[in-house]
């Protein structure tokens, strides 16, 4: 039976507390108080043995940190830049590589420029020769950017392996395979001893990962003869040749040789806090948040039990500043790809590597040419809706303006008409899609006669316009004739105009 101390001071309606777990603090009356302790916030009530209890706030807890998700505080675990891990045998082939990472290619931003290019020649012209000349000429210009590229910006590795070189990257080849078969495969980012490991599972270390892939894949813009271990690691992507170790990132590329290479394989326990691959091993539990006895601390209640995995640990490490670490779903698999690195680091006489490389160089004249097409393009692409606004903008004045004249010499026409008829108190002007009579000195009687007053449309077209003059108002763009009667109001009334005039 384990021993404790419980004490109570009373301060008034305030009351102290003291016991094992900690230091508390209650207020109130007997029978009804509000307490705060190393549980929480509480209200208990109640009188004579019936009494009621409820937490109103849980104790604060601090957000779980396992390893698989850990917070961006942890130091990353990174390499140095890839243009930094120099290897000094291969100098000429990292600064082929560099200059073919650099290169920019041109096939991309013609088929870009093109696309928008033919869209713009669909939408504002209507004749299929401009869109077939268009169409030929973005594809001829994409077809020879793809193969100036490709010609000028592919650098051809080969490997001719003679001894045990051969038989030393096939097994290395054949490890990789079973790597990369592991259901999981994570590169850690980060990591760092841990005090509170209560909090965080019972771990002493926690770890940041991320998921990456590996497969046999060569270098971007090379072309090998043999099938290349990849690893893309979360910044850096490993290529691992039958001499040397390529690094590949944003900085640059770099080498670092096998015998330079310090690659070490092993085997951890990993508080899994995803789900569990399908091919590792559960070697035990534990608990979310654990007490000292390695129990479940009862102080929380969302505890839950984590399973503990073995996984396979791999780093590849050397002194010019390369470390990388991983950890796959099988341990074995880690262990097998360590060992299938060390022995490239030695060779016999026996063995030999050749490797040669090599790039065409192409003309300069051509890209030269390429880069002028792809700058006509923008610029017709540019340029072209500016032209057209503005053409347009013209071709829109020219037009008012004509209309304008028409109109004009179409009111001169009826005023003549109107002299010719003898009636001479009727003025016509012209006011934009408007035909304006202004007539004076027009009795009542006649004003009514002739639908002026009040406007009546028969009446009116049959005094002042002739059978035909309606049409003309129309195709001239008029809509409206407006009538004033002695200086009084202005009265309108429509023309009978059909919606394509």
């Amino acid at each position: 039976m384990g021993f404790y101390i419980r004490k109570g001071f009373n301060f008034g309606p305030i009351r102290l507390n003291l016991s094992r777990s900690g230091l508390g603090a209650s207020i109130g009356v007997k029978g009804a108080r509000i307490g705060m302790g190393p549980r929480g916030t509480y209200v208990h009530l109640g009188r004579g043995g019936l009494y009621y209890r409820q937490t109103i706030a849980p104790p604060g807890e601090r957000p779980f940190q396992n390893p698989p998700t850990t917070t961006d505080e942890l130091p990353e675990i990174s390499s140095s830049a890839a243009q930094n891990i120099v290897d000094s045998s291969a100098n000429q082939l990292l600064q082929e590589l560099n200059r073919i990472k650099r290169r920019f290619d041109l096939f991309p931003l013609s088929v870009i420029v093109g696309s928008v290019l033919l869209v713009r020649v669909a939408v504002t012209e209507t004749e299929w020769w401009l869109w077939t000349a268009a169409l030929f000429s973005v594809v001829t210009i994409a077809i020879c950017a793809r193969h100036n590229d490709v010609t000028n910006g592919t650098l051809v590795l080969q490997y001719s392996m003679e001894g045990d070189a051969g038989q030393k990257f096939s097994h290395l080849q054949d490890a990789f395979r079973r790597f990369a078969g592991c259901q999981r495969i994570w590169h850690v980012d980060a990591g760092a001893q841990t005090s509170d490991w209560k909090r965080n599972a019972g771990a002493g270390f926690l770890e940041r990962r991320s998921l990456i892939s590996a497969a046999f894949t060569a270098p971007p813009k090379v072309q090998c003869n043999l099938s290349v271990p990849t690893l893309k690691a979360r910044r850096k992507t490993l290529y691992l040749l039958p001499d040397r170790l390529l690094i590949y990132d944003s900085s640059g590329i770099g080498a670092v040789p096998y015998a330079d290479l310090q690659a070490h394989s092993g085997q951890t326990r990993f508080i899994e806090n995803e789900s569990i691959p399908g091919d590792s091993a559960q070697v035990g539990t534990t608990w979310r948040y654990v007490a000292k006895n390695g129990g479940p601390d009862r102080r929380f209640n969302n505890n839950r039990q984590l399973p503990i995995m073995s996984y396979g640990e791999l780093k590849f490490g050397s002194v010019s500043g390369l470390n990388e670490q991983f950890q796959c779903s099988v341990p074995e698999a880690a262990t097998e790809l360590s060992s299938a690195v060390a022995p490239l680091a030695s060779h016999s006489e026996s063995d030999r590597i050749d490797v040669s490389f090599a790039t065409s160089q192409g003309r300069g004249f051509v890209r030269i040419g390429l880069w002028s097409s792809i700058l006509i393009m923008i610029c017709t692409v540019l340029v072209t809706p500016a032209w057209n606004a503005v053409a347009n903008s013209d071709q829109q004045a020219l037009q008012f303006q004509q209309i304008q004249e028409a109109r004009q010499r179409l009111g001169q026409a009826l005023s003549q008409d109107f002299l010719n008829r003898k009636v001479k108190n009727v003025t016509v002007r012209v006011a934009d899609d408007k035909l304006e009579l202004e007539v004076s000195n027009e009795s009542p009687k006649a004003a009514r006669r002739d639908g002026l007053k009040p406007l009546d449309r028969k009446p009116l077209f049959a005094k002042f316009f002739r059978s035909n003059t309606e049409p003309n108002l129309c195709a001239l763009g008029f809509r409206a004739v407006r009538v004033t009667v002695n200086a009084g109001p202005t009265g309108e009334v429509g023309l009978s105009c059909s919606s394509g005039q």
